[in-house]
């Protein structure tokens, strides 16, 4: 979306002489879209922690506001989804609340890591919410 594929961070990072901590992706049109950034970061087995914060959803313009459409249900499986992508930081951009959030923490506390999925298996998943 900002003119950078997965490898091209990377290789970005690798190059500049002062590293940052972590490094990832956020925002964008909806989580299935943001963890694929993430898969493709986690393919090329970067060395830094990644950070993945997705959307509460997909914007949409009601009577004269932008509304997110995703549910504390749905970003709880985000949350799932983007850890066991390899994402290591993870949280909420637009439209986030602090219901989200907590639904979030509630589902990374209580589901157990799993393989990594695949992308056609968190658009299932992300459907689904």
């Amino acid at each position: 979306m900002m003119g950078l594929t997965s490898t091209d961070m990377i290789s970005l990072i690798e190059r500049i002489p002062n590293k940052p901590i972590a490094f990832g992706a956020n925002c964008g049109v909806g989580a299935s879209d943001l963890l694929r950034t993430v898969l493709g970061f986690t393919s090329l087995n970067p060395k830094l922690p990644i950070i993945s914060k997705g959307n509460a959803g997909i914007p949409k313009f009601l009577h004269g506001e932008i509304h997110y459409d995703g549910t504390p249900e749905l970003m709880s499986e985000y949350a799932i989804l983007a850890r066991n992508s390899g994402a290591k930081i993870i949280g909420g951009c637009c439209g986030t609340t602090p219901q989200h959030l907590r639904a979030m923490k509630t589902a990374l506390e209580t589901y157990p890591v799993s393989k990594k999925p695949t992308l056609s298996e968190i658009k299932e998943r992300q459907e689904l919410g």
